[in-house]
């Protein structure tokens, strides 16, 4: 097949089955590799949902500029479409960004702006949030992405990734939130078709999205200090949280023992979906790995960076105990928010 442009690859990503002993005898978990679309990330999809929106209605133009903060993975999705479409991009990062993402959205000819305020939890997500308002006071005639409030974020996820697992033999959806977008989006559409699949939000250890208070943490690309608009609580049945160290244990494992590389994120919806097959009746869960391994080398699958940064890797009776004795929640909110309770 010869496709008219790089944006045709995005989408259609593979499942795998992962063959391990920390899966419960007689289940099965797969994983969806969202991390074979071009930029190695879910949030190509997303990108080029929130871009193909905002010029289908004169938003953005050729020779225009499109900005957004981000934490690694949508900056490179938002720059490679910058160099398709002619438009330029502006990408606002903190100090946590791995050194090898500012050379890759260099590359695709992006302009970077670091922030390293800290906001008042200790983390940078808001002072970047809050630099992008200044800039677009600055420059009004800039397209502002927007991947957390935006609603066209879900909305691609509904519309394509959804589609592509929907139809799986699977009784439950594990997936990372941050911006919200795509577990939502991919949730409503689920919860429209076949409700009786469970959707299962896991966070990091820090994060405040599920109402928990803040902490630094160090993992990229989940969590946040606040709730996006997009963070949809209706299609959501349970929430787990994992550690750092959890997650990127698992990481670790999945790496040398399976040959599947995944980011941090990807490990700690992994490890959240293990415990969820563990504490539940169902037979079969589909993680979904938001992005590669290959873009933390420095970083998680670093050990010099793990004693820097104090963490000490989990061994597999370890990591088992520790999904053996993870507890699933359901906040007071999110039993308001539904129908049935």
């Amino acid at each position: 097949m010869i496709l008219d442009s790089i944006t045709d690859c995005i989408g259609n990503t593979p499942v795998v089955a992962l063959e391990d002993n920390l899966v419960p005898v007689g289940k099965k978990l797969f994983l969806k590799l969202d991390y074979f679309n071009p930029n190695f990330s879910v949030k190509d999809r997303t990108a080029f949902g929130l871009v193909k929106k905002a010029m289908d209605r004169g938003e953005l133009k050729p020779g225009g500029m499109a900005i957004e903060s981000t934490s690694g993975n949508f900056g490179k999705s938002l720059a490679m479409l910058g160099a398709v479409y002619k438009f330029r991009v502006l990408i606002l990062v903190d100090p946590k960004v791995s050194p090898s993402l500012l050379k890759w959205y260099k590359a695709y000819g992006a302009e970077i702006e670091m922030v390293t305020e800290l906001d008042e939890d200790g983390g940078y997500q808001k002072t970047r949030y809050k630099r992008v308002k200044e800039l677009m006071s600055q420059y009004p005639d800039t397209y502002w992405t927007d991947q957390y409030d935006n609603p066209n974020n879900p909305s691609i996820h509904f519309e394509t990734t959804a589609k592509e697992i929907v139809d799986l033999p699977i009784d439950a959806v594990v997936g990372a939130v941050s911006t919200g977008g795509h577990l939502c989006g991919m949730g409503r559409f689920i919860k429209e078709k076949k409700p009786e699949i469970k959707v299962i939000a896991c966070d990091v250890k820090g994060s405040a999205i599920f109402g928990h208070p803040f902490n630094p943490y160090l993992i990229n690309g989940v969590g946040l200090s606040w709730r996006t608009e997009n963070t949809d609580l209706s299609v959501i049945d349970q929430i787990c949280i994992a550690s750092d160290q959890e997650a990127i244990s698992t990481c670790r494992i999945l790496a040398k023992e399976h040959g599947i590389m995944v980011g941090g994120s990807g490990g700690l919806v992994v490890v959240s979906a293990l415990s969820f097959l563990n504490h539940s009746n169902a037979k079969s869960a589909l993680a979904i790995i938001p992005d590669t391994g290959i873009n933390y080398l420095d970083q998680i699958y670093d050990d010099e960076w793990l004693d820097l940064k104090g963490i000490s890797l989990l061994d597999r009776r370890e990591l088992k105990d520790a999904i053996d004795n993870k507890k699933f929640d359901i906040p007071y909110e999110l039993h308001l928010s539904k129908s049935w309770s």
